[in-house]
């Protein structure tokens, strides 16, 4: 298997980046001047699957592979991507949704929701912990700098921050992400909707396939331990989607300068 080569975020952009959930209807009154994020756009199925567009595509070139005239290869993948309620807890859900899945495993809003909370409470023992986390390549940073960081970033204090992780009141970022990566030992990427600018989307039909864009990934020395095991059982796609070692998380731009956390399920098993 290759890997899947995609830009790093370092410290100082993982403290910054944060997520945020779905606001409320009112948020999206709008003008006529106002174009309607394409993601408002999208249709659901009753299990929260994405119907329209159906496909999501990232494409790169892949790491250290070339054809046989040396030139590098470019990679396709495909996902599905399932929504998850936005209430300050999209990014929490979204993880707990791509680990339940990667097991074979579903999961309804009502067990994502607990899910949630309780990872809420793993990522702030860890955070309250003396020790190191990885960032990215060789990288590590000591969690007393990044939970400072984070605290920073909020305006408040380490242990207050520890607070509103715990209670719901702290929408999760690119601190928790970079905590999780090394708790699930699992390398978590983030991607975002790549639109064509001029096209407008408010007066044109939805495609069935929209192309994506890795921006960051998270714990990318976490490699899956069976990649290397010829013919393994688990990645030989006997359930579409799942066992994915991988980790995949969309966001998009949910209107009112508000951002929301979707996961992608990938349509075969990628590492």
């Amino acid at each position: 298997m290759t890997q899947y080569a995609c830009s790093r975020i370092h410290l100082l952009a993982v403290a910054s980046f944060i997520f945020m959930s779905l606001p409320g209807p009112d948020a999206f009154v709008h003008s006529f001047s106002t174009i309607i994020p394409p993601f408002r756009r999208f249709q659901f199925a009753p299990n929260s699957v994405a119907t329209k567009p159906h496909t999501f595509i990232c494409k790169n070139i892949a790491a250290n592979t070339t054809d046989s005239n040396s030139n590098p290869i470019e990679e396709v993948r495909e996902f599905s991507m399932r929504n998850v309620p936005g209430e300050g807890d999209c990014m929490f859900q979204s993880i707990a949704l791509a680990t339940s899945t990667s097991l074979g495993l579903g999961g309804n809003n009502a067990l994502l929701r607990a899910v949630a909370m309780e990872i809420r409470e793993v990522v702030a023992q860890i955070f309250a912990a003396n020790g190191t986390l990885h960032i990215a390549g060789k990288r590590i940073v000591r969690t007393k700098d990044l939970l400072n960081s984070a605290a920073k970033s909020e305006n408040v204090e380490a242990t207050e921050y520890l607070e509103m992780l715990r209670n719901g009141k702290l929408q999760g970022g690119g601190p928790e992400l970079t905590c999780l990566s090394n708790i699930l030992r699992r390398p978590i990427s983030i991607y975002e909707l790549k639109w064509n600018e001029a096209y407008d989307f408010e007066n044109a039909t939805m495609p069935d396939v929209c192309e994506i864009q890795c921006v960051g990934s998270f714990g990318d020395v976490f490699i899956d331990p069976i990649a290397d095991i010829p013919n393994h059982v688990l990645l030989s796609d006997v359930q579409q989607g799942a066992y994915s070692w991988h980790i995949h998380i969309l966001v998009v731009d949910a209107g009112g300068g508000e951002k929301h956390a979707c996961t992608l399920l990938p349509k075969t098993c990628y590492v």
